[in-house]
């Protein structure tokens, strides 16, 4: 597998450059440390509370309202495939294309470089993103994660990586000012570049554009909320149409005794247990089958909130009350599956080794990597070969999963 290669800037920006000149493409991608759950913070001796839907705001605001265009229209007419996202701890924006590299970088660091903060440009802005937020509002999924969220923590006040259409609203030109000048910062970026192209070039064309920036720097300190580790409330239900019931059992489990490899580790694991507990093979699923408790397949989600994990299992079901027995009972006392454990160790290794047959599929666990754990190394065939049962055994075993909240969608009643 070839190499990763890292250059930093004197002004702090990290460059991950990943060669491979089979590919016919190369990937740009520029992220910045500051996504949906970023919230808590003292900038400059002052505490900050953000709401959600910022980081997803400015990143709006950073491709459509600079000095120089909506970036996507000016690299869509080169034939370039281009888009931005905002995830929970991290925004990207990015492009993919055969030619025009080095125009393509000028044009996303001008975009980003370059905004023009304006209550004209941020109303004009909301519009777009109230519509987005209305399409989710028609997913029951959507209400219901933010049930799950709203029973699980206390203090912790993360919900939607979008906000709600009163947090845009309330959006102010200074807030989206403040969040720019303190995160947008080289230091607190990375850029990942991959496929066919000249290092030379991309590396003397970033430092070059970075040239015509100045940046103020700030004190920034992320603030730790003091979360209990339990629940607010044991039960919740949302009143939805929906063409059969949903029960979901969350587990809210504390990380605070993991360091960051572990968790790295971890989130190999967890993908091997889920596996173990609720696939088509495991002693759970055919349970709840033969007894006729679900008809369809267990759906299962793993989040990662600040220092808690959200370890969740639902299914459509007309037997609420059996289903939940059923998964308490599962995680009090698991069964770990050595023929699973070795099939899965198999099937990431096959993964991995495919994985330089696509870019996309080769960064992105990267970026994960670098962004989530601190680990700025692609996983490896060995990586995985050193995975044993014995430690899953360990990891799995040493998370608490005494505290959890059963959330249930119902379709609504007529009054």
């Amino acid at each position: 597998m070839n190499e990763i290669e890292t250059v930093k800037l004197e002004n702090g920006l990290t460059i991950y450059l990943y060669e491979d000149k089979r590919k016919h493409t190369c990937i740009f991608d520029i992220i910045t440390k500051f996504g949906g759950m970023s919230k808590d913070y003292k900038i400059d001796n002052k505490v900050y509370h953000f709401q959600d839907g910022i980081a997803h705001i400015l990143e709006h605001f950073l491709v459509e309202c600079n000095k120089y265009g909506n970036f996507l229209d000016i690299l869509g007419k080169k034939e370039m495939n281009t888009n931005a996202s905002t995830s929970t701890k991290i925004t990207r924006y990015y492009f993919v294309t055969v030619n025009n590299i080095e125009f393509g970088i000028k044009t996303i660091l001008k975009s980003i470089y370059s905004p023009v903060f304006t209550e004209e440009n941020l109303e004009k802005l909301k519009e777009p993103i109230y519509q987005e937020i209305r399409g989710k509002q028609t997913n029951k999924f959507y209400h219901e994660e933010i049930k799950v969220l709203d029973n699980c923590f206390h203090k912790l006040k993360y919900r939607t990586i979008g906000g709600t259409l009163e947090e845009v609203k309330n959006t102010t030109i200074e807030d989206l000012k403040l969040v720019y000048e303190t995160f947008y910062q080289p230091e607190n970026q990375l850029v990942m570049i991959a496929g066919n192209f000249d290092k030379e070039s991309v590396i003397n064309t970033i430092k070059e554009e970075m040239k015509n920036y100045t940046f103020k720097k700030h004190q920034v300190e992320q603030l730790k909320i003091k979360e209990p580790k339990t629940v607010v409330y044991k039960k919740g239900e949302i009143l939805f149409p929906t063409q059969e019931d949903f029960t979901e059992v969350t587990y809210k489990i504390s990380l605070d005794h993991l360091d960051n490899i572990t968790r790295l580790k971890l989130d190999f694991y967890l993908y091997y247990f889920s596996k173990m507990t609720t696939s088509y093979s495991s002693p759970l699923y055919k349970k709840l089958i033969k007894e006729k408790i679900i008809t369809g397949e267990l759906l299962k989600t793993v989040t990662e909130i600040d220092n808690y994990l959200l370890f969740s299992i639902g299914a459509y079901t007309k037997k609420e009350q059996d289903l939940v027995e059923n998964i308490l009972m599962t995680y009090q006392n698991p069964i770990f599956d050595e023929e699973i454990f070795n099939l899965e160790k198999k099937n990431n290794i096959l993964e991995i080794i495919l994985r330089k047959e696509n870019l996309s599929s080769m960064i992105s666990p990267f970026i994960e990597n670098v962004t989530l754990y601190d680990y700025p190394y692609p996983d490896t065939v060995e990586d995985i070969e050193n995975f044993t049962l014995q430690e899953i055994q360990e990891i799995i075993t040493s998370l608490d999963f005494s505290n959890y909240t059963i959330v249930s969608i119902h379709s609504k009643r007529d009054n």
